[in-house]
């Protein structure tokens, strides 16, 4: 029997926030309460400088570790609690983690969370679904995206096709045809230059609405090398992460323009990068619905209506919160694993794997 409520917990590659869905599944896939918690500051950093730097101790790499998994066990207790729902009526939880590395080779690719689930599963006294990626991995995926048979399952549309973009740190988009064909893949940096850049010479976690990049130049020479990268000459589908999109990324000679010129040019090229991967695959689409932070930034989600030419719409609008919808992938995802049900793991084009995708930590029986 299916229990009431499923409850998914997600941290992106954004790191400013937990997200927490709880939804139900009585009659399809329904959101029934939202709750975020901020990161506090102290642990943006340290993840910070853990995917930045590379340079951190085992010792301090296991305390962050238990600290990343008691703020999505209090994250957890707090919308339980928040919203009276009882224990005895949610399934499992599904957490993401968070990810400090992710990396796709030929050989021993590998993607690694942290964010401990055994402290959520002892607390909660509740099943805890977590590491969907790295089975992913097994089953021959890249770990990445893992969202599009949600996607399809939310938002498919008898009679056209469709495109959601998640606009996270990094951008994915799942095209979903009028046969329930499925297709997902990273496509390009979403927010994370963008953020990375006013983070770390604006202090400003974010260019609000993209105010800044409005009012700036692109320049020309440093969007060509960006878009020259060899990660865009790969075949998809394929995943990235913020080992390749950082500052590290961008010329020095750039990096001096002023912060009006940088931002629109960032700007451009993660819309650029979703446009041409849209026009690179032929997906033929009359709408794209938006998902993820990036939403918020009406330059950049202009900008994109601009380059695809089609109708751009923010889930927002179709009524789930462009903030709830990775968290709520997970939350299904955690209930297909809890459940045993197997799902489609996207090898090629169209060549596609089965398996079960996550681990389930659990204090008792």
């Amino acid at each position: 029997m299916t229990k009431k409520y499923y409850i998914g917990a997600m941290s992106g590659t954004s790191f400013d926030a937990i997200d927490i869905s709880v939804i139900g599944l009585k009659k399809g896939i329904s959101l029934e309460f939202f709750h975020s918690k901020k990161i506090p500051s102290q642990i943006k950093s340290k993840i910070r400088n853990l995917i930045n730097n590379k340079n951190i101790t085992l010792s301090e790499l296991g305390k962050l570790d238990k600290q990343i998994g008691s703020l999505f066990s209090l994250s957890i207790q707090e919308c339980i609690y928040k919203n009276k729902i009882k224990t005895s009526s949610i399934g499992c939880i599904a957490i993401s983690g968070q990810t400090i590395c992710h990396e796709i080779h030929k050989k021993n690719s590998f993607s690694m969370q942290i964010g401990d689930p055994n402290i959520t599963a002892t607390e909660t006294q509740l099943p805890v679904v977590h590491d969907f990626r790295n089975m992913h991995i097994a089953l021959g995926g890249e770990g990445a995206p893992l969202v599009p048979e949600f996607h399809n399952e939310l938002f498919y549309k008898k009679s056209d096709p469709r495109i959601i973009l998640n606009l996270g740190g990094i951008a994915n988009y799942t095209y979903i045809s009028n046969k329930r064909n499925l297709w997902g893949s990273d496509v390009g940096p979403g927010n994370a230059l963008l953020d990375a850049y006013c983070q770390q010479f604006l202090n400003k976690p974010f260019d609000r609405n993209g105010k800044i990049a409005s009012k700036g130049q692109i320049v020309k020479s440093e969007l060509q090398k960006l878009l020259s990268n060899e990660f865009f000459i790969k075949p998809f589908p394929k995943s990235t992460g913020k080992e390749l999109f950082n500052l590290n990324m961008l010329s020095s000679k750039f990096i001096k323009e002023s912060p009006e010129n940088v931002l629109a040019t960032l700007t451009e090229f993660s819309a650029l990068c979703v446009a041409n991967a849209i026009k690179k695959n032929k997906h033929n689409s009359k709408d794209v619905i938006i998902c993820g932070g990036g939403g918020n930034n009406k330059f950049l989600v202009n900008r994109l209506s601009d380059l695809v030419k089609t109708k751009v719409t923010l889930s927002t609008d179709l009524g789930y919160d462009i903030q709830a919808i990775e968290s709520m992938a997970f939350a299904w995802l955690g209930f297909k694993r809890f459940t045993n049900q197997p799902l489609k793991i996207q090898l090629g084009k169209n060549n596609f794997a089965k398996g079960l995708l996550g681990s389930i930590a659990q204090s008792k029986q």
